[in-house]
Parts: structure tokens; C-alpha cells; sequence
């Protein structure tokens, strides 16, 4: 897969809060679940644009323009075969991200991990300090032609440590401490499992209050190609 001098790094602001980001995926391989509604071009309420194409396809286009894979092109391709590429564009900057769709019961959910940004700002010294990590939202679509990503947000999570409602695996690290989940994939989605049940922290506890509305976005489907 053609990469435009990549750069890895999660900083694409897409909110005024952070979101939890994970050094393993929030999935485990028998919970992955393609679904070919969240193919095409979308554009979301912040006036961010979304083209997803299914890995596969995006690996074949390549193919078909002459390019030759490396054992770790090929690699990756059997990793996230059943998964994404989404090219998310804002402001005239791209960012690349691999998108894993699983589900929980029947509930779809997002990994995100990304793989290219546009950043003439950031050095060398700089980008290898960087690392790639993972972020988790949960899909909600309202037909065919609108859904929702809502993130997991890291000020709930704190909360959660903050009044030992939780254990898992974690870190605070660098100057801002950011919140670093260090879990095994296993443990992450059973983590999701029990989060997804209203009242498993609070009497009171409700959707909303889990996943933020800073946190969300909405995206409609559009028609235009890539």
C-alpha cells in the first residue's frame, strides 16, 4: 500500500478533548465484523471528509498500478485484511488511518490506528519519537446515508481511575501525563464489554455520559468519488 512519507502520530484534532489511546488494539481477531455500509465518502459535522476503502481494495489498486510489496506490505495486508483504509481530510491536511470495524453483542465498534499525516512542521528527531497508537469509537448508524463515531473519552476514563472504579493496565506519561492503556487486547475488550452495561459504575450512569458529545461526530455519505 503507497504511503506519502509517513509519519506516525494520533495529534489529528479532531476534538477540543483527548481520547483514550491504547498501545494494543481494542479488538480481538475473532470479534472483527466487516460491514460494507461504511464504504464510500462521508463528510462530518466538522467539515472533516472521510474516504473509506476496504484494505483489500486499496492493497488491489496498488497492485494493478505496478506496485511491488515487501514481506511487510504483505504482512499487513493478512493483519487487517477485514478492515479499513480511511483518508481523512480537513483544512487541506490528510491524515491515513487503519480502521478495524468489530462488534460487541450488536454493537459495531471502531479501532483506529494511524499510519500517515501530512506535517512539513515535524522533523525527523521529532517523528521518531512519535508513536502509533490506538483509539476506540463506537458506531452508531442511523440509516444507510448517516452514522455517528463516538470516542472513548480519556477525562471519563481518569474519573473512573480517579475513583478506583476501574483496573486495567495503564500509564501517564510525558510532561502532560496522558492517559496510556497498556492492557492486552483481551483485556481491552472485556474492559468494553463491561462498559458497555449502563450501570456498571453508577446507579445513574447513562449512554450520554460515557460517550461525550465533544467526543462524537456525525457523518453523512455523499456521492462525489475519490
Amino acid at each position: 500500500m503507497k504511503t506519502k512519507g509517513i509519519i506516525l502520530v494520533l495529534a489529528v484534532l479532531l476534538f477540543s478533548s483527548c481520547i483514550v489511546k491504547s498501545l494494543q488494539p481494542f479488538y480481538t481477531q475473532d470479534s472483527l465484523s466487516f460491514n460494507e455500509k461504511l464504504l464510500g465518502n462521508w463528510i462530518d459535522n466538522k467539515k472533516g471528509e472521510w474516504i473509506v476503502e476496504s484494505i483489500k481494495d486499496k492493497f488491489e489498486q496498488d497492485r494493478k498500478e505496478g506496485t511491488e510489496f515487501s514481506k511487510e506490505d504483505l504482512s499487513a495486508l493478512e493483519t487487517y485484511k477485514e478492515g479499513y483504509y480511511v483518508n481523512y481530510i480537513k483544512n487541506d491536511n490528510e491524515a491515513g488511518f487503519i480502521a478495524m470495524p468489530f462488534k460487541i453483542g450488536e454493537q459495531y465498534f471502531i479501532d483506529f490506528i494511524p499510519i500517515e499525516i501530512d506535517d512539513n512542521e515535524i522533523n525527523s528527531l521529532a517523528a521518531e519519537h512519535l508513536l502509533k497508537t490506538h483509539s476506540v469509537s463506537k458506531l452508531d448508524m442511523k440509516s444507510d446515508d448517516d452514522l455517528s463515531l463516538s470516542w472513548l473519552s480519556e477525562e471519563r476514563i481518569t474519573d473512573l481511575f480517579d475513583q478506583s472504579k476501574l483496573r486495567i493496565k495503564h500509564e501517564n506519561i510525558g510532561p502532560e501525563e496522558t492517559l496510556l492503556l497498556t492492557a492486552t487486547s483481551k483485556e481491552l475488550y472485556a474492559f468494553l464489554e463491561k462498559y458497555m452495561k449502563a450501570d456498571l459504575y453508577d446507579k445513574y450512569e447513562v449512554e450520554d455520559r460515557k460517550w461525550k458529545s465533544s467526543d462524537k461526530l456525525t457523518l453523512t455519505k455523499v456521492n462525489a468519488k475519490p
